[in-house]
């Protein structure tokens, strides 16, 4: 009887073993290969940002339909950039917003000698305006943003970011799985080793069904481009030379590389 037993544990953890082989390979197989990106940016030649200190970002003009988009997408963006602990991150005085929302971008441009006043006004060493020009928060979401950041010395554009984020596409919507299904923290060992991790993909899917969730990742993705960082899952241009300083010769998704103990952006799966 004993005998049968240890044969029955013994066939049951050979299938347990197989089981957990073969739905690895299915994760595997599924998981869609790093994409070219979907945004373009821009980097002015030589310009770093380690030497900011004070961030301020301008009320979002909304192109959309829908009324909050504006708002919405500006609070997502605001809290990501905070979240890079690199600067103090500002907002303009509540009574301003329309005013300044109308006035920055007009004609198809932004006005980089408006940037630069409200720069000074406010003492912050860059002040970034963006605009929802597309936006649909039903599944699967959809947003578009173009960002500008000018830099109160330079009094013109010294970083942008222009795209689209559209859940349809199925690279964008592995990467939104992706962030939300890792772990803010590694398990201790003793845990890890002893412990089959739940990958819950459902919990994942949630994000592409939420409107705020999607939000906050193409938040984290655009403060990542426009501070020059690499933006996970995405296939960057550029080339193995590219480096700080040479950024202003950015191409559609290219990212220059960080010099050495230049500050990092916290990883994928972090978000709370």
């Amino acid at each position: 009887m004993k005998k049968r037993l240890m044969g029955a544990a013994a066939v049951l953890t050979a299938a347990l073993a197989g089981g957990c082989g073969l739905l690895e390979k299915v994760k595997q197989r599924d998981r869609v290969p790093p994409a070219p990106p979907t945004f373009s940016q821009y980097h002015l030649d030589g310009w770093q940002w380690e030497n900011v200190r004070r961030v301020a970002v301008l009320p979002f003009r909304n192109e959309s339909g829908y009324t909050r988009a504006g708002e919405e997408a500006r609070d997502a963006f605001a809290a990501e950039l905070q979240r890079a602990g690199r600067f103090e991150v500002i907002s303009t005085p509540p009574d301003d917003r329309a005013i300044l929302a109308a006035q920055v971008r007009c004609g198809g441009r932004f006005d980089e000698v408006l940037l630069y006043d409200i720069a000074m006004a406010t003492n912050a060493d860059v002040v970034i305006h963006g605009t929802v020009s597309n936006y649909s928060p039903y599944p699967r979401p959809r947003l578009g943003l173009v960002i500008q950041a000018v830099g109160s010395q330079e009094g013109k554009v010294v970083a942008s970011v222009d795209g689209l984020w559209d859940s349809t596409d199925l690279a964008i919507a592995e990467r939104v799985r992706v962030t939300y299904r890792e772990r803010a923290r590694e398990r201790p060992p003793w845990i890890r080793n002893h412990v089959i991790a739940s990958d819950d993909s459902f919990a994942a899917d949630i994000a592409l069904d939420s409107p705020n969730l999607f939000r906050r990742f193409v938040g984290r993705e655009a403060v990542l481009t426009l501070l020059g960082l690499p933006v996970p899952g995405v296939v960057m241009g550029g080339g193995a030379g590219m480096g700080p300083g040479t950024a202003g010769n950015c191409q559609v998704g290219c990212a220059p590389g960080l010099a050495p103990g230049a500050p990092v952006v916290p990883a994928a799966g972090t978000m709370k």
